[in-house]
């Protein structure tokens, strides 16, 4: 049986701003298991991301936690000491970020990135270091790895970067991986390449996974679970297998409508009408009821809560 690697419960994160308070994660509850990856989907906005950043303590300014608590190996992250944190970060837990070219520093080298968490965690020399990071550089598979380690950001391709930001969140085998859309403007050569290389070294190390994503075919080739959120809630968890074969939220029904699938033929893919509400104003009761076909009135004056509709299957719904 899996062992329980990460627990968020309740999170809360707001941005205090002019215009008043905005809420961003209101009560995400979610775990991630040892060799377990758990894909977050959801559009643009809905909160994906800065759930992800709150894991590491990096939710930026004006934003802050303000509930909740998210426990790894035992410990509340959001109340141990920042020193104890920044130990954590890089080392037992990684992160991949979304884009490379702007997390990659343009004036070191890709030796001297890699080097640096290298001699930060595992107290190696800068020789013992490099060495270690033409290692990595071969595992995410760089061709000529003892020539890259000595070029800049710049000189490397898209992909390329986005393997080095893979060889880096990898070099102290976290125990917990956080990937923020990984394969966001690769091609789909690149793409395939690098989720084979986060199922291996899953595989290889136990590693629990948080894949960010609004791909869903992406969830489809790497996901065990889907938590999907809408408007900083989670409307839909649940297996994969499960969420594709009988998805229960409605929005859960539109994201997965809007796919294509080269077993049918269809004249026009489905839509979700509107777009995500704006934090300042979020509609009353169900945050998806102005967007949402079966919206009751019921819908429109009250909030549904999470419940059971399966085995480890979640819907926060009136109407399913």
């Amino acid at each position: 049986m899996s062992t329980s690697l990460l627990q968020i419960d309740d999170l809360k994160v707001q941005f205090k701003t002019g215009e008043g308070v905005v809420p961003s994660v209101n009560g995400v509850t979610f775990s991630v298991n040892e060799g377990e990856t758990v894909a977050v989907v959801g559009e643009s906005g809905c909160g994906k991301s800065i759930t992800s950043l709150s894991i590491l303590g990096l939710v930026p300014s004006p934003g802050e936690i303000s509930g909740g608590t998210i426990k790894f190996g035992g410990k509340d992250l959001l109340k141990i000491k920042k020193r104890e944190l920044r130990k954590l970060r890089g080392n037992d837990i990684s992160m991949i970020f979304q884009e490379p070219m702007t997390s990659l520093n343009p004036v070191f080298s890709i030796g001297n990135q890699i080097g640096e968490v290298l001699r930060l965690h595992q107290k190696l020399d800068k020789k013992q270091a490099l060495n270690k990071a033409v290692e990595m550089l071969d595992l995410v598979g760089i061709p000529d790895a003892e020539k890259v380690v000595s070029r800049f950001p710049h000189q490397l391709s898209g992909g390329m970067r986005q393997r080095v930001m893979i060889a880096m969140a990898l070099a102290c085998n976290p125990k917990l991986l956080i990937a923020d859309e990984p394969t966001t403007a690769l091609d789909v050569t690149i793409q395939a390449q690098i989720l084979e290389l986060i199922k291996k070294l899953k595989t290889d190390f136990n590693t629990g996974v948080i894949m960010i994503t609004h791909d869903l075919g992406v969830v489809a080739e790497v996901a065990d679970r889907v938590v999907v959120m809408y408007a900083g809630e989670v409307v839909e968890e649940a297996p994969v297998n499960e969420l594709f074969a009988n998805p229960k939220h409605p929005y859960t029904k539109g994201l997965l409508s809007s796919i294509p699938n080269v077993d049918q033929v269809v004249e026009e893919l489905g839509t979700i009408e509107g777009s995500v509400p704006n934090p300042l104003n979020l509609p009353k009761g169900c945050k998806f009821n102005p967007r949402c076909p079966l919206a009751t009135e019921r819908c429109r004056k009250e909030s549904p809560v999470l419940e059971e509709v399966g085995p480890a299957h979640q819907k926060r719904c009136f109407n399913v």
